[in-house]
């Protein structure tokens, strides 16, 4: 069985549909923006910070050859050196260090991306469902609300006309019921007047002439 619909306002109507539509462009954009941070932290994560710490310790490598060279040099020019080259030590220690370093960033590169591959698909996994609906409910239901607004435009557009109509006919019809409510009255007085009236001259005694007195 078909349900009446209890609608108060048709305006409240259309704010609702453009408040909805408003309501869809934000979230999707909101959306957009997200997955596009999302791609951007994993391009970083996954292809920049490897590229990076891998080229670290390429260049760390080459500095610390470079260390070793001038560590070697110096020994041989200060054969009579006790302590040795310390400078020298020291910035070979150091650019072992500095590779140590990168190393270990990268594995923790490694580690971390592989971690956030899993948010990532996490975060998908939460976002499909609303974008689904997005794209699809609630685009519906803005389909629906635009379908019953038009119909109830229709509707009012034709029971406008009819209303205005009968208003006419009504207005129109009233002077009539109000002339033959006096016609009415007229008759009534008339009747009225008849009765109260005195008896009528055919059923009067004739008037009898007295004779003389002789």
């Amino acid at each position: 069985m078909a349900k009446s619909a209890n609608v108060r306002s048709l305006e409240s109507l259309r704010e609702f549909r453009v408040a909805l539509i408003k309501f869809i462009d934000k979230a999707k954009r909101a959306i957009s923006t997200s997955d596009s941070e999302v791609s951007h932290m994993k391009i970083w994560i996954e292809s920049n910070q490897p590229t990076h710490w891998i080229r670290q310790i390429r260049k760390g490598e080459e500095l610390l050859n470079q260390a070793k060279s001038e560590l070697f040099r110096a020994t041989l020019s200060q054969p009579d050196n006790p302590r040795g080259p310390t400078d020298q030590v020291r910035l070979v220690r150091r650019r072992k260090e500095e590779i140590e370093f990168a190393k270990k960033k990268l594995e923790q590169t490694k580690r971390w991306s592989r971690t956030y591959e899993r948010s990532a698909n996490e975060y998908r996994g939460s976002i499909s469902p609303l974008s689904s609906s997005l794209d699809g409910s609630a685009l519906k239901a803005v389909a629906i609300i635009e379908r019953s607004i038009s119909t109830l435009e229709q509707y009012l557009s034709t029971v406008a006309p009819s209303l205005e109509q009968k208003t006419s006919t009504t207005t129109s019809t009233s002077p009539s019921i109000s002339r033959k409510g006096e016609e009415e009255t007229e008759q009534n007085e008339n009747e009225h007047a008849n009765r109260n009236s005195p008896i009528n001259e055919s059923n009067q005694s004739p008037d009898v002439p007295m004779e003389p007195d002789e």
